[in-house]
């Protein structure tokens, strides 16, 4: 009897923990995908280096979400026990809840057994087979960290602006390469071609310049320069990674394995500061795994006490739990850090804190549920009165089987399916609000562990970034809210019902469809009017009040390249907008084979109503055959046709900007001689992108039908196939557009059109 409730208890975890599992880990990979397909099409790197690429990134994801997917699956769980009174019964039985939990205990150690490889053996194997596999991608196109028209600062101190790159990512045309290495030196190179080679051997990357010329001249004094031609010049680059999205292993200790990490510990302990990231990193290989068990021992007695159970408990129950695990953990990380708490005590707190807490819930429970059957039937009596939601979902179903008039039954009909709908929406939201939280959390634990703000700072981060967060999943979210519900009538019999009263398929999915348009024209307002208020708090909240710098229109920043036409670049040591000046200056101007024609050379420059002055400085103008003639100058004054605001203003990224903006920014970048093809993508991409709901809900429709007694798993597979499908075909689309394979605006509603053809017709062809 015993096994055979133990095995009732693994089903009932197995389905809503694989369920987890791949949600979650989905929702943090889904914005890998535009980077992977982008070195496939874009820059010709084989599709099966950037698949291992992806499976080394898995691990450290799994490390995380695998904790978090138990807990979700055991409130789930524990939850519908105590919604259909088992508990209740099985107390009776003589079975008490410390019994039942006896089961949910062994799938924790099981899931404690899977995180503790994951981050004792597989994570460093992970971490370093990354980096030699992200070499192998250089290797074999060593142009994907090079980028068109774009000053690129992945490589080092060197910055590079290359005017084009040739169809084999190998040939460059147009090059200006600046040497930041030393401060005192101002060193630039212009060419008129190049070439990019590796070297495996060495782990090396070779940018080759060809008939150029180099440009030297100290900082302190302008006066002394030195113009050095060439035919052939060699330069050794380092390089970075070319996903912006991918895991970036920052800290040494991340690489390394347990028995060296422990090494290291003992090493420094002469300096605990300096032996704290060794011995911090070795505790949390070993505390995430045993988070699995107090997730448990916490999540346990709190599904069973929820006699209304249901998922939105669960979901609630488990963002309450996992935000106050990672912030917890996180403070007491800063503090093991910084030297002022024993490495060991700081990590393992909040799992012994748990731990405490879970036992007293634990002990609570076994005391509190009531024996006997006279109870039972007391609180069967209790649970349904006070479940009117149940009462009226049956009414509604019975009301549905006997219809009376057809408006009647319609209108109930109707607001049958929007309530279900609207309810699994909700849950979705709530998903993907715990997804959000937690990635956001792990993704810059680093970053607060640093700067140590105040925990308010953090909330207000979270109320200004969710939002955004939220809208950019919620296509996916209207995705498995219809699969859920069109699974759960096919289920239950009711679409049959409805067929046989003589509604129609497309009678039931109107209400549907309805409203995944209303949520298209909602995604609109929202992306054009609070989408970009909310960027820019949440903007202000990271870097003023976070950070602790000014803000943006205010803040001096330093070593700024900018281009305002095709032939005239500005470089900036030192840019005050406050005081609306310039240090540090030098502007050039080239022609179109990118040979230097003139420089100027400032100290500092003023912006005036007139106009520019410069003070301090050299122009130089050089001859066809490399002959030079200086002017110094004291205090000059020139009319540009930039002003301070265009070095002022911060070009925003295009996806946070609305429609408006960024049509504004492309014409002011068109009016300055930029190219702005890449633009033209996003641009339309605003278009086409909140019509994905709509055909969301009409590709999920015929595909949730195809399974009429599927499960919660059928319905997530199908969701993540669908999902990936799209973004899949979407990312495509983008990349080939960028390498001038398909025109801007086919490219932003190719997904759209090929998605909404394929509902359409799967829809059109399903028995109605």
């Amino acid at each position: 009897m015993t096994r055979v409730f133990d095995r009732y208890v693994f089903r009932e975890l197995v389905s809503p923990f694989a369920i987890g599992v791949g949600l979650f880990t989905f929702f943090l990979t889904i914005d890998r995908i535009y980077s992977l397909t982008d070195l496939v099409v874009t820059k010709g790197v084989p599709f099966y280096l950037v698949l291992q690429l992806l499976v080394f990134m898995l691990p450290s994801f799994l490390a995380h979400t695998l904790p978090i997917a138990l807990l979700v699956a055991v409130l789930l769980a524990a939850g519908r026990f105590a919604a259909d009174l088992e508990v209740v019964a099985l107390q009776a039985s003589g079975v008490s809840p410390l019994r039942l939990f006896r089961p949910f205990l062994v799938g924790a150690l099981v899931v404690t057994a899977l995180t503790a490889a994951l981050t004792l053996a597989v994570n460093p194997w992970s971490n370093n087979a990354f980096r030699w596999q992200l070499f192998k991608i250089l290797q074999t196109r060593a142009a994907t960290g090079i980028k068109e028209r774009v000053f690129n600062t992945t490589f080092g101190q060197f910055v590079i602006y290359v005017e084009e790159v040739s169809a084999s990512q190998v040939g460059l045309r147009g090059l200006m390469v600046a040497d930041e290495r030393d401060p005192k030196l101002s060193r630039i190179i212009t060419a008129r071609q190049g070439r990019l080679f590796t070297d495996e051997e060495n782990r090396r990357i070779t940018l080759r310049l060809i008939d150029g010329a180099i440009h030297e001249s100290e900082t302190n004094n302008p006066a002394r320069y030195r113009r050095t031609a060439f035919g052939l010049y060699d330069m050794n680059l380092a390089v970075e990674s070319p996903l912006t999205a991918a895991p970036r292993v920052e800290k040494p200790e991340k690489d390394l394995g347990v028995w060296a990490l422990i090494a290291q510990g003992h090493q420094s302990t002469g300096d605990p500061r300096v032996a704290a990231p060794f011995l911090v990193e070795f505790h949390k290989r070993l505390a995430f795994p045993a988070a699995a068990v107090v997730f448990v021992m916490v999540g346990f007695p709190l599904g069973i006490r929820s006699h209304r159970g249901g998922r939105g408990v669960a979901l609630v129950g488990s963002l309450a739990i996992v935000v106050t695990y990672y912030l917890l953990l996180t403070s007491l990380e800063g503090l093991a850090l910084s030297g002022r708490v024993v490495p060991w005590l700081a990590i393992w707190t909040p799992t012994l804190l748990f731990a405490v807490v879970g036992l007293g819930l634990l002990r609570g429970s076994a005391a509190q549920v009531p024996a006997g059957w006279g109870n039972v039937v007391a609180l069967i009596r209790q649970r349904f009165a006070a479940r009117p939601s149940a009462s009226r979902r049956l009414v509604a179903r019975q009301r549905l089987r006997q219809v009376g008039t057809l408006r009647q039954s319609t209108h109930l009909m109707d607001r049958y399916l929007v309530r279900e709908f609207l309810m699994y929406m909700g849950l979705g939201l709530g998903v993907a609000a715990t997804l959000f939280v937690v990635g956001d959390l792990i993704q810059d634990l680093d970053r607060y562990l640093r700067i140590k703000p105040p925990l308010v700072y953090i909330f207000e981060h979270f109320v200004f970034r969710l939002p955004a967060g939220l809208y950019q999943g919620l296509p996916i979210i209207v995705l498995i809210a219809t699969i859920f519900l069109f699974l759960a009538l096919s289920r239950q019999h009711e679409l049959t019902a409805l067929k046989a009263a003589g509604v129609s398929l497309y009678r039931v999915s109107l209400p549907i469809l309805l409203l995944a348009f209303l949520v298209s024209v909602g995604s609109v307002a929202f992306q054009e009017t609070l989408l970009p208020m909310l960027n820019s708090k949440g903007e202000e909240v990271d870097r003023i009040k976070i950070r602790g710098e000014m803000p943006r229109h205010l803040q001096r920043r330093s070593q700024i390249w900018y281009r305002s036409s095709e032939s005239r670049f500005f470089r900036l040591e030192l840019l005050d907008p406050a005081g609306k000046q310039m240090d540090g200056v030098t502007v050039f101007e080239i022609d179109r084979g990118f040979r230097l024609l003139d420089r100027l050379d400032a100290a500092r420059a003023f912006w005036r109503p007139a106009g520019w002055e410069f003070e301090r400085g050299t122009f130089r103008e050089f001859g066809a055959d490399g002959s030079a003639e200086s002017v110094p100058f004291t205090l000059t004054a020139l009319e540009l046709p930039e002003s301070i605001n265009d070095f002022i203003q911060i070009q925003k990224p295009a996806d946070t900007m609305s429609f408006r903006e960024l049509r504004a920014y492309m014409q002011k970048l068109q009016e300055s001689g930029h190219q702005v093809g890449k633009y033209l993508v996003q641009l339309y991409s605003k278009l086409s992108f909140p019509l994905v709901h709509v055909i969301m809900a009409l590709v999920a429709i015929p595909f949730a039908l195809q399974w009429p007694r599927g499960g919660r798993i059928i319905g997530i597979a199908l969701a993540i196939g669908i999902s990936m499908g799209y973004w899949v075909v979407n990312s495509l689309a983008i990349s080939f557009a960028k390498a001038d394979l398909l025109p801007p605006v086919l490219a932003a509603w190719t997904a759209n059109v090929v998605f909404a053809g394929l509902g359409l017709s799967l829809f059109l062809r399903a028995r109605t």
